[in-house]
């Protein structure tokens, strides 16, 4: 089985200096690689086709699966990194990256501005910027759909993907968002100056089609950053965490016109995934001390099968070859979603914030692989078995690496405030 284990020595280096220039990111500095004699020279075989499908919202799909039918073949090597600076010297940053083709959009802040910057996936070059003018960013998830990029972050924004032309929608709003046909879904987790905690519905210009679960009565209230939602076909989960406030449930409703389905009273600790029928995320139930990865009907909400599970708030749930995956204070775990049986489980700490925007587990179906992300290393597994086939470090003084993004055989990162990305091998 093919192993190998290096440090990057990275330089997140300014890409520009202006955001509208277009310049080109500087290369990485370069790498040791360091092999086992004994190491096969080829990766594991492929086991499906690979399927460059992009990774175009948080989690890869609105369905939140965190899985790509994609190809993530070792050894990785660097690419380009990507680290913001504005020409006054504001501090700037990046913080999450999805990719299409060969596009990469970025969101984070120049200062405490939300900004979207659109990089050519080959150089890193930058070929538009989008300042929104407002000034609290919570480095959320920009979602694509076709022609339209959208970013709920101090604002629902809605821009035009290849010129870079956009509007916003409504102002002081903050949370995951998600596309499904002509219309965008999104949550609010914070409620200082505009409209209070809700779940809406808005079309392709941003404009409001419906508001659920509306709350409004705490003012300046920040909600847990381990809420969500996700959708299969018409049935839209909600994970509402609002703390202490009576709409803190997880909830399903119509997602073309906002009616209820079901509602369930326990206090979700992650943003929702759907599989099979079925919805999975990490709740704490009523009078109990411990969380819970839980397995919900999704037509009804009743309880499938549930397991006990240590520090894995946050990010939802993976979904992958039968098998749904949390990473947690104790490790890597993977459970059968048909029974709920436990599959494998690797001891590689989850060291990223307990929030649902911090991801730190990809997957990438075409080759088998799961990318897991602890302290300042990334490790390739086999999604089969847990064994690890490559892990390298991120350079040891990197203090924040997490958010990985599969997509055209590559993967990006964030590190300490840049996007890197590495190359894989192209599959045989």
């Amino acid at each position: 089985m093919y192993r190998a284990r290096f440090t990057l020595f990275l330089v997140l280096a300014a890409c520009s200096r202006s955001p509208r220039d277009g310049a080109v990111a500087d290369p990485p500095a370069g790498l040791a690689e360091r092999q086992p004699a004994a190491s096969a020279a080829s990766a594991p075989p492929a086991p499906a086709p690979c399927v460059d499908d992009g990774w175009t919202t948080y989690a890869h799909d609105a369905a939140r699966t965190s899985a790509t039918g994609g190809c993530l073949v070792p050894p990785l090597r660097p690419s380009w990194s990507f680290a913001p600076r504005w020409v006054k010297g504001t501090p700037s940053h990046a913080a999450r990256a999805i990719a299409a083709g060969n596009d990469v959009y970025v969101t984070g802040g120049i200062g405490p501005t939300p900004t979207i910057w659109r990089l050519d996936g080959a150089t890193g070059a930058i070929a538009w910027t989008y300042i929104t003018m407002a000034d609290a960013t919570r480095d959320q998830w920009p979602t694509l759909a076709g022609p339209r990029l959208f970013l709920v972050d101090d604002g629902v924004y809605s821009v035009d993907s290849a010129t870079g032309h956009g509007h916003r929608g409504e102002l002081d709003a903050w949370g995951e968002s998600l596309v499904d046909g002509d219309r965008m879904l999104a949550e609010n987790t914070r409620y200082w100056d505009g409209y209070g905690l809700y779940l809406s519905a808005f079309d392709s210009e941003a404009k409001l089609l419906w508001r659920k679960d509306y709350d409004a009565l705490v003012h300046f209230f920040s909600a847990p950053d381990v809420g969500g939602l996700a959708l299969d076909g018409d049935v839209l989960v909600h994970s509402a965490q609002h703390g202490a406030l009576h709409s803190t449930a997880l909830t399903a409703l119509d997602r073309v016109s906002g009616e209820r389905l079901w509602k369930i009273a326990v206090s979700p600790q992650s943003s929702p995934s759907i599989a099979d029928g079925r919805t999975y995320e990490i709740e704490r139930w009523p009078g109990e001390h411990a969380d819970r990865l839980v397995a919900r009907g999704l037509k009804d909400g009743a309880v499938a099968w549930s397991h006990e599970v240590v520090g894995a708030r946050g990010p939802a749930p993976l979904l992958a070859a039968g098998r749904v995956f949390v990473h947690s204070r104790e490790g890597v775990q993977g459970f059968e979603r048909a029974t709920g049986e436990s599959a494998w489980s690797a001891p590689l700490e989850r060291t990223a914030d307990a929030v649902q925007s911090a991801t730190t587990l990809a997957a990438a179906t075409g080759s088998g692989s799961l990318v897991v992300v602890s302290g300042h290393t990334v490790h390739l597994l086999r999604i089969d078995d847990g064994s690890e086939t490559w892990a390298g470090d991120v350079g040891r003084k990197a203090k924040r690496v997490e958010a990985p993004v599969i997509a055209g055989g590559n993967l990006y990162l964030l590190a300490d405030g840049a996007i890197l990305r590495f190359e894989g091998e192209r599959p045989r």
